[in-house]
């Protein structure tokens, strides 16, 4: 008996009986007073009349907040929603856009952009690695043969880059490409790796979650290239500010939000065992798998549908109760006309 008692002692509910004690007090103090105060001075049935037109006109001014700045009582956040991933040739996609992305053995990669262009930042980040590029902190301390180490772990690190590593470091290393046609990606634009966080955190979670892959983590595949395309317009590079103002304009008259797509392509990587003392070996995709492509569409969401509903539909109740009060006014004054008429 005691320990059956200890145990129901131990059952807490807070988070129901605090919730429905905070609302209970709120209509009580809040509510319940306004309509306490009224119904002394005006009857049960008009008091309870007007603090339900407060009630709702408040509702609305509070819901129209909500609709504003997306807060409150919101839908669902933008999130990017599965289409189907793609194993091997995007030619055999499903989605007629995604037909036009070149398959990544088709493009040049960063190491090669990197190499050839006269950009320093590039050069430095993905260009070829000797002894004179390192920095003193890297080799201090070293013997030759643990240089040559270092080098070759860099130099492999700069040939493995991806386009969005380089696009984020040196776009316009990935402009100068486009322009001059050594890269063409098929009318889509490749995301730099800031741009493309969302995107890949939602691939990966997407591959993980397929039955037929048997990925079990981030780390059986490395993430490679990303693109979208649709949506509306963006600014150009380097634009101007006839640029932003037209922008701003089409932004405005577009009423739609045109459908955007995205693909985040991986590949799984090499299993590679860890060593004692050693730091973690850089991941290496394995030549023999196939390229991934997960294939998505974009999903607005509704973040600010429910506001608006509660919004309009406040707002409809407090004019509706509005029209009520005043029509009964009218109907008070010209009893009071009539008693005064016949007096």
């Amino acid at each position: 008996m005691p320990e059956s008692l200890n145990l129901l002692a131990g059952l807490a509910w807070d988070p129901e009986i605090r919730g429905f004690m905070a609302v209970f007090a709120g209509t009580v103090v809040l509510f319940g007073s306004v309509w306490l105060i009224l119904a002394t001075n005006v009857g049960f049935r008009l008091s309870t009349i007007i603090t339900l037109t407060g009630l709702f006109g408040w509702m609305g001014i509070m819901a129209a907040v909500w609709w504003i700045y997306g807060i409150g009582w919101i839908g669902s956040s933008p999130a990017w929603k599965l289409i189907e991933i793609n194993v091997g040739d995007l030619q055999q996609a499903s989605l007629a856009e995604a037909t036009t992305l070149p398959n990544p053995s088709e493009l040049p990669s960063a190491f090669e952009l990197a190499v050839l262009s006269d950009d320093p930042v590039a050069r430095a980040e993905f260009g070829a690695v000797t002894v004179d590029t390192l920095t003193a902190d890297q080799i201090e301390g070293l013997t030759s043969n643990e240089i040559a180490e270092v080098v070759a772990e860099e130099q492999e690190k700069n040939i493995t880059a991806n386009l969005s590593e380089l696009a984020a470091v040196a776009p316009a290393v990935i402009s100068a490409a486009e322009a001059d046609g050594r890269l063409n990606f098929g009318g889509w634009k490749l995301l730099s790796t800031a741009e493309s966080g969302e995107a890949q955190a939602s691939a990966v979670a997407m591959l993980i979650e397929n039955p037929n892959l048997k990925f079990t983590s981030q780390s059986d595949f490395k993430l490679l290239d990303a693109y979208s395309i649709g949506g509306k317009s963006t600014l150009p590079a380097n634009p101007t500010r006839l640029d932003r103002i037209g922008t701003q304009i089409q932004t405005a008259l577009t009423i739609t939000n045109p459908v955007s797509y995205g693909i985040v392509q991986v590949q799984e990587v090499i299993d590679q065992p860890l060593l004692p003392g050693r730091p973690p070996p850089l991941a290496k995709v394995d030549p023999n798998k196939p390229v991934i492509s997960v294939i998505m569409v974009r999903d607005l969401g509704d973040v600010r549908l429910r506001p608006a509903l509660v919004t309009l539909g406040s707002l409809a109740v407090f004019i509706a109760f509005c029209l009520f009060l005043h029509e009964r006014d009218k109907q008070v004054r010209r009893r009071q006309e009539e008693t005064l008429a016949n007096a």
